[in-house]
């Protein structure tokens, strides 16, 4: 097993902790001022990283990268931390840690989608077969009318609008790391995986000013976060989700088939469930555990296989 799947599985764990923490504070902020807050703390967080890590003066942070770093990396970062993290937001404000993290699903099918357009890249039989068990698997867990019925009952948002919003930002989040990867396969690896994730970052979040000083909106997303609850909250999302999450996945996608990274990513409703499970004492039916012992089955045959014959 190369480095890929290691790192692919610590941003599974690293997205488990920063999901719980995140849905949380969507419902106790607009998740426009979260997506603002948390792209501008995270481009802090990564730049010390960066400058440790790889050695580099500030200046270096914007100097190092090849215009097309910038070009495909800031593109990725707007279609999927911009556009992408805020519909992610909207869907867990309405469905909550474990129903969104569900529709994270699709996404394996939209990266081998965008990794088929842009790069060119393929999967055996064996490997198609695995992705569709694993989603499906997945798929079933939502199609619930007690989970619907919940929803509706938490009133945030009609289940209709978090589907919508969930499958948005699975699509955009597929097609960002397709071109975060086009990016290192055209110019080769001039920048880590981190320095390309705070390019994806910091890009984000000037268009979102830009974006807000052309609608004349106030910028102001730093205040409702001076709350230590909230600060606590915000720092713990970012730190699991953006800085440790992000790059690591970056990392993963950069040193594999990217469907094939996803589709491990896609594990994330089976760890929520444990976890609610485990630590939350939430009830489970035996079909949601059958459900997840087929995904869980699905990605051990992705993995391996080349193996099959």
């Amino acid at each position: 097993m190369n480095n890929g799947y290691l790192f692919a599985f610590i941003t599974l764990v690293s997205w488990t902790v920063s999901t719980f923490v995140l849905a949380k504070l969507s419902r106790m902020e607009a998740p426009a001022s979260i997506n603002k807050a948390a792209l501008f703390l995270s481009s802090f967080l990564l730049a010390v990283v960066i400058c440790i890590a790889d050695d580099l003066n500030p200046v270096q942070l914007f100097t190092k990268p090849h215009t097309s770093n910038w070009i495909w990396l800031g593109i990725s970062g707007i279609i999927g931390k911009s556009i992408g993290d805020y519909a992610s937001y909207q869907s867990f404000r309405i469905l909550g840690a474990r129903r969104r993290t569900m529709i994270t699903t699709l996404t394996p099918g939209f990266a081998w989608l965008f990794g088929w357009l842009f790069l060119n890249e393929h999967m055996n039989l064996f490997g198609m077969a695995a992705m569709l068990l694993t989603i499906i698997s997945l798929l079933l867990m939502i199609n619930s009318h007690l989970e619907r019925e919940e929803v509706k009952e938490e009133n945030y948002g009609l289940p209709l609008h978090g589907l919508l919003f969930g499958i948005a930002a699975s699509a955009l989040t597929g097609l960002a790391f397709i071109l975060s990867k086009k990016t290192f396969a055209e110019t080769g690896k001039n920048i880590s995986e981190f320095h390309g994730t705070w390019i994806r970052i910091i890009t984000a979040f000037t268009a979102l000013l830009f974006f807000d000083i052309g609608r004349r909106n106030p910028i102001v997303f730093i205040k409702p976060f001076l709350n230590k609850q909230k600060s606590g909250l915000l720092f713990t999302g970012v730190l699991f989700g953006a800085v440790i999450g992000l790059s690591f996945s970056l990392m993963a996608v950069t040193r594999m088939n990217t469907a094939v990274a996803f589709t491990i990513f896609a594990l994330l409703p089976v760890s929520i469930m444990l976890v609610s499970v485990v630590m939350y004492k939430k009830k489970v039916s035996a079909k949601s555990y059958l459900y997840s012992l087929l995904a869980i089955a699905g990605v051990m045959v992705l993995i391996w296989r080349n193996h099959f014959k």
